[in-house]
């Protein structure tokens, strides 16, 4: 099974240089992200190029970002699921990549009331997912999609976590509230 895989296509980030080591300048360094790493129950660990020829495994998605001066990550919310097994696959979704969107992590504590921020993003048309033991019906599966916050972030957002929109098909004012989870499993007859 393989935990190692390429990405689709590389991206270029920038690494906070607080996760290449102690002695390391504040400030980031710039890279290219070609790979990923897998382990269950673990953030999903970045493989990085770095401007200086090192070649650095083990990042978290919260180390890197697409453009120089981003806000620091929470992990929590770039990440809000844990890798939920060893055997990672990563595609291209070409038709979302560069779709816009919205996600809705952090939580405002204007005037004592609690009330969702939403976050714009747009789709990388990365998606990550892996075989797992946690589903609890054979239909579900776990991707993740790798989306770029207008913070400058990177995330990994399954896919209740975030709208996309696609101007010339997805309407506002139409919602559906009740979707439910597929209850029926299409076997090969």
């Amino acid at each position: 099974m393989p935990r190692h895989v390429s990405l689709p296509f590389h991206l270029y980030v920038h690494v906070d240089n607080a996760f290449l080591g102690p002695s390391m300048p504040e400030g980031t360094t710039q890279g290219i992200w070609h790979g990923v790493y897998g382990r269950e129950g673990q953030v999903l660990a970045c493989h990085v190029l770095l401007q200086s020829g090192a070649h650095w495994s083990g990042l978290p998605v919260h180390a890197l970002a697409w453009r120089e001066g981003a806000a620091p990550g929470d992990a929590a919310e770039l990440m809000p699921w844990g890798c939920m097994g060893a055997h990672v696959e990563v595609w291209h979704a070409e038709y979302l990549e560069g779709l816009p969107g919205v996600t809705r992590q952090r939580r405002s504590h204007d005037a004592g009331v609690e009330a969702p921020v939403t976050i714009p993003l747009r789709h990388t048309g990365i998606v990550v997912d892996w075989s797992d033991g946690f589903s609890r019906y054979p239909q579900e599966h776990k991707p993740l999609s790798l989306v770029a916050l207008d913070s400058g972030r990177f995330a990994l957002l399954p896919n209740n976590y975030m709208m996309l929109s696609d101007k010339h098909f997805t309407a506002e004012d139409i919602r559906v509230k009740h979707y439910r989870r597929g209850e029926r499993v299409y076997w090969e007859a």
